[in-house]
């Protein structure tokens, strides 16, 4: 039987995108001019299952400050989890853990396999 990889994180994608972007001139051009078209492209994901993609391009010297949006369902940190924050982890890692802040990560797992062919 074999198993599935696991769908990328949004981290990974990111990275493969600005590691692509740093090496491929030509791939930077497309991906400024249609960032969606791109994820069509090199990744198979249907345009409508994509989330809205704006892109912002960081000059050297200055800082994009991205402020996700606030999950629907907010509450206070488990007994566990507020052990994790005693215990020397880092608090907003552990905060966005717990509260699955992790925004696209749904709409790749869907096309998480196979999907080692563009970036």
């Amino acid at each position: 039987m074999s198993t599935a990889a696991p769908a990328p994180s949004r981290q990974d994608i990111e990275a493969k995108i600005v590691k692509r972007c740093w090496e491929n001139d030509a791939f930077r051009k497309e991906f400024v001019a249609d960032p969606a078209g791109c994820f069509v492209k090199y990744l198979n994901v249907p345009k409508a299952q994509l989330p809205k993609i704006v892109l912002h391009q960081e000059e050297a010297g200055s800082w994009h400050i991205v402020l996700p949006a606030k999950p629907a369902k907010t509450g206070e940190l488990s007994d566990a989890e507020l052990e994790k924050v005693a215990g020397g982890t880092d608090v907003i890692a552990t905060i966005a853990i717990s509260l699955g802040v992790v925004s696209g990560a749904a709409t790749f797992a869907a096309y998480g396999a196979g999907v080692n062919q563009g970036w």
